[in-house]
């Protein structure tokens, strides 16, 4: 008996689904893309229950006859396709055929169409990818696909789905993605009967941007127009000082094809490259056209990746692209090792005149005239920058004082913070100290070659002996030397308190005298609402306004209204980071680490003897006194064997 068989249709639909449908958002790019394929200038989105429960997509685009309303849930029916010379030159957005049948095949599906030439509409009901009935109904025109009890046949499937709120936002995040694409489109999406998303026909992409992204975010963006050896880029890409803590703002297009590709996004992160830490990105929405024979984007099921032929070409031109018009921003950059003469010094040269941007309108330039242009400019600038290097001079341990030392830069927040809180506790003094610090500068990494090792143990008494550049302590145990940094220590001490705290005790909070507010992507109004509770529980109480506006009312102790603001980002961010493996300990820790981090004492902080050593005494109390919430080293041990040895002595 043959063990081989042909699978039946059914079977074969839902091995595809599993495939083209991987969650409710899946469902609804094909269901949008088919719409603007069909020239549609209205789409309107209506889902319930983070679209397990029903997702409806209406258009107003050109709709089905009867008999293609039938034929197009045959598996590899398609209207985009007439040969194999035309995967060559895909200009649609679906092609494949797939994506009725897998989806009809996991849920109840009704399907209304009517083209302009016919009388009467027709529907066409399916249920587990078996058909129902076909009727002829009343309809005005266009389309409309409604998906319900997604995945109803396959409960193994649907217990995988993540939460109602989780499914909403990669929906919402989706429609965003789209309605930047087609600023000329109206798009409207309604969740649970609210509306997450309502935007009209714009004339530009710059208007579309701010009906998405905001007012807030829209002032920050350097718009980018280049084009070079076939290939053509254009939209706006975020200043140096926009930073993010993930890459959700980044909203990359091939050939208006929404997708995810790491080539492009590598290039866009070479452009910042020395303008940005490490670990942070800028806000991007930026559409790259490409000629259809150079750009493969039959790779992937659900085409969100794309694969070029000139693969090095497409890295350098974004790279270049971006590169250029970063220029007309002329930005000042905080370098590591820097010190206020160096900062001073570099703004004066960085604050050149640019030079001139070349804009579409203009004759491009080649790739081989930007690249010695950049040269060039880069020897004049590298000629006039001074050295950044520390001497050994530099590199000295501040002695111990009672008071703080009186020299010509220190800053005077810290030494009328001094004055102040003479007779106050240790504990007081770091809580003042958190609330009155300067604003933090550009952390540095230390530039001697100390050896760093594992450090299972700690000899005993650790004692503090001075600071460096009132940065970096100076302390010993019997084994040898420490460096430990102030700043990650303090964060280290502060994550685990926060963490193990959180529902031992009540936040402490301070009411903000004037309410900070933000505005909201549709995105970030959906990741909102996940960790709105979380937010309340360290003490960040917030108000809705109007549109997707809010009012951030109070913030946790020793938090400034500046900080509270990038906390709540960076942990919306964290959500569409943690998109695929999303739970709630993992959003408590990163709020922890972020509130850690932005109320820890700051590098450039003179500190007491008495403060140097409580800070050391907690942090060998935490459960990994060796890293920060985000795995930075705290200690570095230069060990007693290695002073020895250079000192030349017999170890």
């Amino acid at each position: 008996m043959s063990k081989i068989r042909v699978l039946p249709d059914s079977v074969a639909n839902k091995i595809a689904a599993g495939e083209v449908v991987e969650r409710p958002s899946s469902v609804v790019k094909e269901l949008l893309e088919n719409a603007l394929d069909a020239s549609a200038r209205r789409i309107d989105i209506e889902i319930e229950s983070g679209g397990k429960r029903l997702i409806r997509i209406v258009d107003d685009g050109e709709g089905m006859t009867r008999d293609d309303a039938i034929l197009a849930f045959e598996r590899h029916a398609t209207s985009k396709l007439r040969s194999a010379d035309d995967l060559d030159q895909i200009t649609t957005l679906g092609f494949r055929g797939e994506a009725l049948p897998s989806i009809a095949s996991v849920s109840r599906l009704f399907l209304r169409t009517k083209t302009a030439q016919d009388e009467a509409g027709t529907e066409v009901e399916l249920s587990g990818g078996k058909l129902v009935a076909v009727r002829d109904v009343a309809w005005p025109g266009g389309t409309e696909m409604e998906v319900r009890d997604l995945f109803f046949n396959i409960p193994a499937r649907r217990k995988f789905l993540k939460s109602d709120a989780t499914e909403s936002f990669h929906i919402t995040n989706l429609v965003q993605h789209y309605a930047l694409a087609n600023h000329q489109l109206s798009f409207l999406l309604v969740n649970n009967g609210r509306e997450a998303i309502r935007v009209s026909p714009v004339q530009s992409l710059k208007e579309r941007a701010y009906q998405i992204l905001g007012s807030s975010l829209l002032g920050k963006l350097v718009e980018v127009s280049f084009e070079s050896e076939g290939l053509k880029i254009g939209g706006f890409v975020s200043n140096p000082q926009e930073q993010r803590s993930s890459k959700d703002a980044q909203y990359l297009f091939v050939n208006r094809r929404f997708v995810r590709d790491q080539l492009i996004s590598r290039g866009l992160s070479e452009a910042y490259r020395s303008m940005m830490p490490s670990g942070t990105y800028p806000a991007a929405v930026l559409f790259i056209d490409v000629p259809t024979t150079e750009v493969d984007v039959n790779v992937h099921p659900a085409k969100t990746e794309v694969r070029f032929l000139r693969e090095n070409v497409v890295l350098a031109f974004v790279r270049d692209a971006v590169t250029e018009a970063l220029r007309t921003t002329r930005p000042v950059t905080q370098l590591p090792g820097v010190g206020k003469r160096e900062e001073a010094e570099r703004r004066e040269i960085t604050e050149r005149p640019a030079m001139p941007f070349v804009r579409s309108e203009t004759p491009a330039l080649s790739r081989a005239d930007v690249l010695r242009r950049y040269a060039s400019e880069a020897q004049a600038i590298e000629a006039q920058e001074p050295d950044t290097s520390l001497s050994e001079d530099q590199i000295s341990a501040t002695p111990l004082r009672s008071e703080p030392a009186s020299t010509a830069t220190k800053d005077e927040s810290a030494a009328s913070y001094e004055d102040r809180n003479q007779s106050k506790s240790i504990d007081a003094l770091l809580e003042f100290a958190v609330a009155e610090s300067p604003a933090p500068v550009e952390e540095r990494a230390p530039t001697e070659t100390f050896e760093e090792t594992a450090l299972p143990g700690f000899g005993h008494g650790i004692k503090p002996m001075g600071q460096i550049r009132d940065s970096y302590i100076v302390a010993t145990d019997e084994e040898g030397l420490l460096l430990i940094d102030q700043h990650v220590a303090h964060e280290r001490i502060l994550f685990e308190q926060f963490r193990d705290l959180r529902l031992a005790r009540a936040a402490e909070v301070q009411p903000l005298l004037i309410p900070e507010t933000m505005d909201l992507s549709p995105a970030d109004r959906e990741a909102f609402d996940i960790v709105r509770d979380e937010l309340e529980a360290i003490g960040i109480e917030t108000m809705e306004l109007s549109g997707r506006t809010i009012a951030i009312k109070t913030a946790p102790s020793g938090i400034s209204s500046k900080d509270v603001i990038a906390l709540v980002r960076e942990v919306l961010s964290a959500v569409e980071r943690e998109r695929r493996s999303f739970t709630l300990e993992h959003i408590r820790d990163e709020i922890a680490a972020s509130l850690a981090c932005k109320a820890a004492i700051k590098i450039n902080m003179t500190l007491t003897e008495e403060k140097m050593q409580w800070l050391i005494d907690e942090l060998m109390k935490t459960k990994n006194p060796m890293t920060c919430p985000h795995g930075r080293p705290i200690i570095i041990r230069y060990g007693l064997r290695d002073i020895e040895r250079s000192f030349k002595r017999p170890v």
